[in-house]
């Protein structure tokens, strides 16, 4: 750990500094938390309440409550990036290195020292990825382990991405989809599973859409909620990246 002033002696001039939107992560997390606080006590309160047993009641609580998880899932992870990197968090360029400071002090390297650098080859442009500060990830590995991630959130994200590809073309060049080279044919077994479980889903509502309302029971009903978009989904993921990694794998 060093001083901002003794990271310049260190590494040569400033050439750009990249200060982190803090603020909007906390601003994330909050709206989320708003989100998943009360629908998931609307959730939690009409699976509780609820004595009649219909199952469209069930699969509607069932698609709150994950409304609710996943609205969670975004305070929680905004939340932690806000808390990793601090207040003050921020990136520089030097002539001769790398700068980071956080909440745990400031932090230089050398560019020989980039191990490798991960940048996704398909950006998410839509709104809700610039929102969340996902619309431009990049994952640096510096040499002793140390890793620093760089989003949306950072104002020139793009062009201190590509500052630090000019400056280490020694390092690693990754797109964060190298994992789908070593899957292959289990992204079609996955979808092949995700759909064996949704027919049987559907299936079971079908052959109990006659019995009386008190026989299925609101946990059940609430679980067919639950996992019919979570099969949709699982399915559809799974093809679409059998189908991209037949379409884009080395030949």
């Amino acid at each position: 750990m060093t001083g901002e002033t003794e990271m310049t002696e260190l590494f040569g001039a400033v050439l750009s500094r990249h200060r982190v939107n803090t603020g909007a992560r906390w601003q994330n997390a909050m709206w989320a938390l708003l989100l998943a606080v009360p629908t998931g006590w609307l959730g939690l309160w009409a699976l509780f309440s609820a004595d009649d047993g219909r199952s469209g009641g069930g699969r509607a609580i069932g698609l709150v409550i994950g409304l609710s998880l996943g609205a969670l899932f975004v305070a929680v992870t905004q939340a932690w990036r806000a808390v990793r990197g601090g207040p003050g968090e921020y990136f520089e360029v030097h002539e001769r290195g790398l700068v980071h400071g956080s909440r745990r002090g400031v932090r230089g390297w050398e560019w020989s020292q980039v191990v490798s650098i991960t940048i996704p080859g398909t950006p998410r442009i839509h709104g809700l990825a610039r929102r969340l500060g996902n619309d431009y990830r990049c994952r640096l590995v510096l040499d002793g382990g140390t890793r620093l991630h760089i989003d949306g959130h950072t104002p020139g994200a793009s062009g201190l991405g590509r500052a630090v590809l000019a400056h280490s073309p020694h390092a690693r060049r990754l797109q964060g989809d190298e994992w789908q080279d070593r899957a292959g044919g289990w992204f079609l077994a996955g979808a092949v599973v995700f759909l064996a479980v949704g027919v049987s889903l559907v299936s079971y509502l079908v052959s109990h859409a006659d019995e009386d309302a008190q026989n299925v029971s609101e946990g059940v009903t609430m679980a067919v909620g639950l996992g019919l978009p979570v099969c949709a989904v699982g399915a559809i993921t799974c093809i679409v990246l059998y189908v991209r990694h037949r379409m884009y794998r080395p030949r």
